[in-house]
């Protein structure tokens, strides 16, 4: 009979045992797909989640865009567009999930499109995918770092009515955060797992305090004021077009779940922990941030004093109304600038992984310094700063245009939208036909939902790309032009003439195909 010592060494080697297998279950998938992982599996199921959370920030990014949907359409046109966003999104993040399951890669969008597309356009058709990805996660990433820095500026405005923030102040500020961000990566990678954990419950205590805060203190305005009244302070002459433009302002706070599939290196059993932590952070995110939208609504005040707030940020302003306290209304908004540069440093753990998979690949400008995983730390150092660099020259759109802020959420909204837009409109030309039922992962949606999300999914993304490069004002002036669609076009126009003259010859398309997961456990029960 066993003693209780023995019990404990068995246990502990079961585990072991458990978890090696889980390692190389991972590792077999990955070598299917002609990947290499040079990678850590560092990552827990519970820190992917905090991480994508924080990225995510939707309950804190709404506060950011408040004012651009107050000005569409005032209270009805966040709350309405928040519940639509909020809904799509879940079908969005379906839709990866299901593909993020069966090819668990650091790739994540590009891979799927050269495993799903048709023949005749794969290769070219995954090339544009894995650099608009690229792009998307450079500027949407940069957004979290700009909306810091202003709102540092707006809380000097508030405690200083002698300030008066400058556009080359605010970009230092901007520099600032993506530098501590830079550092957050490259020398406390290791701490990165802990970090997302405690950003994560920062963010939920954010969200309780902030809620609890303008449910008990603040005059409320009516129901119809929040669900009814329509109000139009955009120049547009039709409502119509007013509102969609505000769109912006709830499609923004749902951006960012994708994190976890180019994190999918980093992750034991990542078929199965990739898609949890998409579905488990638009969820919680949604159910958070819908409840701070409508608190919020409720809480406004008159609006127009807090559209004309110096701050430059409303919420700021409502804080002041609600607390009638300089230092409450100073702290709450510092726990949305922590989880901003939280979401900044998260932003660029993932968007580097992205593009060293995309060198790994030999699909960009100097790929083989770029693919390059610093051997002693196992991160991917070369394409961290390769991607702060090109952030920070964002910088510089921000000193030619006053309305630079919102062309920046305008180009994060475009990038992220058209990268997931490609893999599943592959799925539907012709990728689910082709995979067999034991192709797929443990998440599976089945044909007919399938094919159901997949459609709302793509309606609902070409609808919001297109509005997204609309000018958020009339009329339209070069200092409130929407120059996103200008930048995303520099950016594709750059990547295709590279492309035809030279990295067509030198991409090597991801080894895919319909088979890559036949005969690999798919649902180990180990926790993670």
């Amino acid at each position: 009979m066993m003693d209780t010592t023995d019990i404990k060494k068995v246990t502990s080697v079961d585990k072991v045992t458990v978890d090696r297998t889980v390692t190389n279950s991972d590792a077999t998938r990955l070598e299917q797909l002609g990947i290499n992982s040079e990678l850590e599996r560092s990552f827990s199921l519970s820190s992917l989640i905090g991480l994508c959370l924080c990225l995510m920030a939707t309950w804190e990014a709404s506060t950011a865009v408040l004012a651009q949907a107050l000005l569409s359409g005032g209270a009805p046109c966040l709350f309405y567009n928040f519940l639509l966003s909020f809904l799509c999104s879940l079908a969005i993040g379906a839709s990866l999930a299901e593909i993020a399951s069966i090819y668990p890669t650091a790739g994540g969008q590009y891979h799927w499109v050269t495993a799903l597309f048709p023949v005749w356009g794969r290769k070219h058709i995954g090339w544009v995918t894995g650099w608009i990805s690229i792009g998307g996660q450079i500027v949407f990433t940069a957004s979290a770092a700009m909306a810091s820095g202003l709102m540092v500026q707006g809380l000097i405005v508030l405690n200083n009515d002698d300030y008066t923030g400058t556009r080359w102040q605010g970009m230092l500020l901007y520099w600032a955060f993506l530098a501590y961000a830079t550092a957050m990566n490259i020398w406390g990678h290791r701490s990165l797992p802990s970090a997302n954990l405690i950003s994560a419950a920062l963010h939920v205590v954010g969200f309780v305090a902030a809620f609890v805060v303008l449910a008990a203190m603040a005059d409320k305005n009516s129901a119809r004021s929040v669900f009814v009244q329509v109000q139009n302070s955009t120049g547009w002459s039709s409502d119509g077009v007013a509102w969609m433009v505000g769109l912006l302002s709830t499609v923004y706070p749902f951006l960012g779940y994708d994190a976890a599939c180019h994190l999918a290196e980093e992750i034991p059993h990542a078929a199965r922990n990739v898609p949890l932590a998409i579905m488990g952070s638009i969820g919680l995110n949604g159910l958070m941030g819908l409840a701070f939208a409508t608190m919020i609504l409720f809480s406004t005040g008159p609006l127009e004093s807090i559209l004309t707030t110096p701050t430059g940020f409303p919420y700021i302003q409502i804080f002041l109304h609600v607390t009638k306290s300089h230092v409450a209304a100073t702290i709450l908004p510092l726990i949305v600038i922590a989880i901003a540069m939280a979401a900044t440093v998260a932003g660029i753990t993932s968007t580097s992984r992205t593009l060293m998979a995309f060198a790994r690949d030999s699909a960009t400008p100097f790929s083989g310094f770029l693919s390059k995983v610093d051997q002693r730390e196992a991160i991917p150092t070369r394409a961290i700063w390769t991607i702060v660099a090109l952030q920070m020259s964002l910088g510089f759109i921000y000193l030619a245009s006053s309305t630079a802020f919102n062309a920046v959420l305008s180009m994060a909204i475009i990038g992220m939208y058209l990268s997931y837009l490609f893999p599943i409109v592959a799925m539907l030309l012709g990728g689910r036909s082709g995979l067999k039922a034991s192709d797929y992962g443990p998440f599976r949606l089945g044909k007919g939902l399938g094919i159901f999300l997949n459609v709302v999914s793509v309606c609902w993304m070409t609808v919001c790309v297109l509005f997204s490069a609309f000018p958020t004002v009339m009329p339209v002036t070069p200092t409130n032009m929407n120059y996103s669609s200008v930048v995303i076009m520099g950016w594709l126009l750059f990547g295709l003439a590279y492309y035809v003259i030279s990295g067509r010859h030198k991409f090597q398309m991801p080894v895919v195909g319909t088979g890559v997961v036949i005969g690999i456990p798919l649902a180990l029960d180990v926790g993670a």
